[in-house]
């Protein structure tokens, strides 16, 4: 009777305790599945930051290809290694034996066994990454993978590779790395020039949200107007120019005259695009950042205002030298002129004195207006960042007056390259472009942006700037080719004192530039070479140094 009596007792204890079992179990998970926390852990964090089940295992950034379609940039895989050795809840993928571990990978990477246990054996560490071993190639990964290493993940990392390591450096621009972890692949992030201008494009992120369902973000490609043969031969010239002459400063671009299309675009300094050696010296690209008083290149944009409107007639005199303005005294280059001739040859003699006649008589304020119609002291919406409108604010009647040969306002040289296109397409500007297209479906659509002058005025100096080069009298003659005709029209500018008023009065002080259509008859293209302060002239004029180098460039577009 006992017995059964403590038998009793025995089961309603067993039957309660199990009760109590049943509701501390109940309740932790109704407590995990309501509040979502233990131990003051959020789990819905802890498991999207540790498993990240819709995270990023592949991020493919668009290429991007020059005009024949051949890559510029474009993504490399590699992989990157973790090790897991400790995790709340799936304890079955940690690091089960770290010897028998560092054994088998001191087999695959370059750490030796000590190195990968001594990493694996980190006090207290969850995860550790192999951040000092070179980046795992997709043969090696597969071969760590067929030993079966709990614990061990790999996750591919995409760095970008460019194809030549100088080329068009500052419109290209460079992507690198983001972030990332064990189950986060990396993205690379646009950090200058068409890479950061086109990031979004690039790196697929315009077409997903924050967090994509999908695991696989691509990109789309971005296809460019830059032919890399024409490119690669100015990158060798300027390298060449940039030692012999030691500018602080050289740029040159070449464009599609009837379409805009950006072909070729260089500038010194410049930088190495994977190794990113060089860019310390300069950040800023030049075609669109840096703005310089153009000089004596404006004059065929003055010369066609003035001829539409009639203010000097064919074969007019005037008497060149010297000429006031107000109460200063503008004279040629030559400080004492020609004497009494055309203003056709003073064109091609680049007269400033033929100019402040012309400006005078058409109107400075008319000029101006007709400064801004040309697009300066505006942005061109190119397309990459920090563009600068440069200035075109006349404090004075002088400076209006003076800005018809080039002083008194700042133009970049995209600025300037849209302006003279419309001597080459019937008085249209023609918007320089050097975007292609994007993705699957691209093709280019040429952008008239405005007609400052008409089809006459621009037929009438591009006949001018023949002559500029052709007669013996012509300030371009260092830019006359034995074997294709070529127009154009020189500068030689002051460079203004960025520690105050005035300009820098050094031997070497100056923007040497100009800008050169061919073949004359029917110009194809246009470009545009400038160098500021060439330290190592050797006597030269900044327009025979120029000249050469279009002559060289100009005879390896032949051949090729």
């Amino acid at each position: 009777m006992m017995q059964g009596t403590n038998d009793r007792g025995f089961i309603k204890w067993l039957v309660v305790f199990t009760l109590v079992c049943a509701m501390i179990v109940a309740g932790r998970l109704w407590q995990l599945s309501v509040w979502k926390k233990v131990n003051n852990r959020d789990l819905v964090e802890y498991a999207e930051k540790n498993f990240g089940g819709s995270g990023i295992t592949e991020a493919r950034r668009g290429t991007i290809y020059d005009a024949n379609e051949s890559p510029i940039a474009m993504d490399t895989t590699s992989y990157v290694m973790y090790a897991i050795l400790q995790h709340d809840i799936d304890t079955a993928n940690i690091v089960k034996d770290p010897d028998r571990t560092a054994r088998v990978l001191s087999q695959y990477i370059d750490a030796t066994h000590d190195e990968i246990l001594e990493l694996l054996l980190t006090p207290e560490a969850r995860e550790v990454q192999f951040r000092h071993i070179s980046p795992i190639s997709p043969e090696t990964k597969k071969a760590i993978e067929q030993e079966d290493l709990p614990g061990i993940v790999l996750v591919s990392k995409t760095l970008r590779h460019y194809i030549d390591s100088v080329f068009a450096s500052h419109l290209i621009g460079y992507a690198v790395p983001g972030e990332d972890n064990f189950i986060q692949a990396s993205v690379l992030e646009g950090q200058l020039g068409l890479e950061y201008a086109y990031d979004k494009v690039l790196n697929g992120s315009e077409m997903y949200t924050d967090r994509p369902d999908s695991t696989v973000i691509s990109g789309r490609n971005l296809y460019l107007t830059l032919d890399s043969r024409l490119q690669n031969h100015l990158e060798v010239l300027m390298n060449e120019y940039q030692a012999r002459y030691h500018p602080q400063a050289m740029n040159a671009y070449l464009v599609e005259a009837k379409t805009g299309k950006l072909l070729a675009a260089s500038q010194r300094p410049s930088f190495n695009l994977n190794t990113r050696i060089g860019i310390s010296e300069q950040w800023r690209n030049l075609m669109v950042e840096e703005a310089y008083e153009p000089g004596s290149t404006i004059k065929t944009l003055t010369t066609a205002v003035a001829y539409d409107r009639g203010v000097f007639g064919v074969g007019e005199w005037f008497q060149s030298g010297s000429i006031e303005v107000y109460d200063q005294v503008v004279k040629d280059h030559n400080e004492v002129g020609w004497g009494t001739i055309t203003f056709e040859e003073g064109f091609a003699r680049s007269s400033n004195v033929a100019m402040v006649n012309l400006v005078q008589r058409m109107g400075s304020k008319q000029w101006a207006d007709k400064l801004l119609e040309f697009g300066f002291g505006q942005s061109t919406e190119f397309g990459l960042a920090n563009e600068t409108e440069g200035t075109l604010a006349f404090d004075n009647p002088v400076s209006e007056i003076m800005s018809g040969f080039g002083q008194g306002f700042s133009a970049t040289p995209i600025q300037l390259l849209q302006a003279f296109s419309a001597i080459v397409n019937q008085g249209k500007m023609m918007k320089v472009q050097v975007v292609n297209g994007i993705g699957a479906n691209h093709q280019y659509q040429p952008q008239v942006v405005g007609q400052p002058i008409s089809e006459q005025a621009a037929q009438r100096v591009l006949q001018l700037m023949i002559d500029t080069v052709e007669q013996p009298y012509g300030t371009a003659q260092p830019f006359r080719n034995p074997n294709v005709r070529v127009a154009a029209k020189t500068g030689t500018a002051q460079i203004a004192n960025p520690a105050g008023a005035g300009y820098l009065n050094g031997p070497d002080d100056y923007y040497h530039s100009a800008i050169i259509f061919f073949p004359a008859e029917q110009p194809q293209y246009m470009m545009y070479v400038s160098m500021k302060q060439p330290q190592n002239t050797g006597g030269r004029l900044g327009s025979q140094i120029l000249g050469e180098l279009f002559n060289r460039y100009l005879d390896t577009m032949m051949i090729n």
